[in-house]
């Protein structure tokens, strides 16, 4: 499994690719006071075509915030059609792609709200999209050829898009990664090798609930299954230390992980608090892994099985191991 831990530490450092902070140009912070009734735009001047701006907002209290091209602008608030609408309670991240070159506005809209708001705006503005999905799409491919020399499974999609709102994944037989998720984490988290970790749970929580599909678990659509499976397949790829880590992190950060929670809507992210507050206690377990023995065993390829029947892991059932060995030894022999 080694080419797969390899391509595994590859697979996270991708939030480093897509991140606003590594990618963009910037940031500029803009602070405002919009009063109750008004609103008030941030002009992006000159954006290249396919440039992604990544946005985060912080308000007082509820506003609404656009992105729109300076014709549709002009219009507001007559028959605009903005690239981006999101409703502010606190705090939003989000990022743009810009279809065209041109001038683009940022607008916050306070005509709705009976009282003033202080707003904060910070916004990066990164050259081209295409590069990093592409390259975030690789990875994420390759990581599935690897996943397939360990276990095996009918092939699923697995790749990452803009989806066009603040969500994780999108649901789905198989795993597409949404590249708002990525900068969610970074500005909720603003730590990037703690937003690694949690997209490495994220990741394999995705892994896992399709392979629990894939191989027809009656429990597959169990969310507290599918976050300890999470945690069995990190354990067996040695990436136990990044759940472990961001468990702490959230356990000691509460608040963090609940602006996750209401950013995202309470939709498809996977690292629930309570989750969180299981994972020390399955790593303490030393026959946590040991467990799942039974499903995994028959699902690996024989290449794996002969090299845990050859050098046991921690958590290597051998006679397990031994009979489903035999059993493909006698099944190939009929053939």
């Amino acid at each position: 499994m080694q080419t797969l831990f390899k391509t595994i530490l590859l697979t996270f450092s991708f939030i480093t690719i897509c991140s606003p902070a590594v990618a963009a140009s910037g940031p500029v912070t803009v602070n405002a006071d919009i009063q109750a009734g008004d609103s008030k735009a941030i002009r992006l001047k000159s954006l290249p075509q396919n440039a992604v701006i990544a946005v985060s907002v912080e308000s007082s209290g509820k506003i609404k915030a656009m992105v729109m091209d300076a014709s549709n602008y002009l219009r507001f608030p007559n028959h605009h059609r903005p690239l981006f609408v999101g409703q502010i309670q606190r705090r939003l991240a989000f990022s743009v792609t810009i279809p065209a070159t041109g001038d683009y506005y940022l607008l916050l809209d306070n005509r709705a709200g009976q009282k003033p708001r202080a707003v904060k705006v910070t916004v990066n503005a990164a050259r081209s999209s295409k590069d990093q999905l592409e390259s975030a799409n690789h990875i994420l491919r390759n990581f599935e050829e690897q996943l397939h020399k360990v276990f095996v499974f009918d092939p699923f999609y697995f790749g990452v898009k803009q989806c066009g709102e603040t969500k994780a994944f999108i649901e789905g037989s198989g795993i597409v990664l949404c590249t708002e998720y990525l900068y969610q984490l970074y500005y909720s988290i603003k730590d990037k090798q703690m937003a690694q970790n949690a997209l490495a749970v994220s990741i394999f929580h995705e892994v896992g609930r399709v392979l629990l599909s894939n191989w027809k678990h009656p429990m597959s659509t169990n969310q507290g299954v599918a976050d300890e499976f999470a945690i069995v397949l990190m354990v067996m790829v040695n990436q136990e230390g990044r759940a472990g880590a961001i468990s702490k992190y959230f356990i000691e950060n509460p608040s963090v992980l609940k602006d996750l929670d209401k950013q995202l809507r309470g939709k498809n992210h996977p690292l629930s608090e309570q989750a969180a507050r299981n994972i020390p206690g399955w790593l303490k377990n030393p026959k946590f892994v040991l467990k799942w023995q039974k499903l995994l065993v028959p699902h690996m390829q024989t290449t794996l099985l002969k090299r845990l029947h050859q050098h046991p892991t921690d958590w290597t059932d051998l006679p397990l191991v031994e009979k489903e060995l035999e059993v493909r030894r006698k099944k190939s022999t009929r053939l």
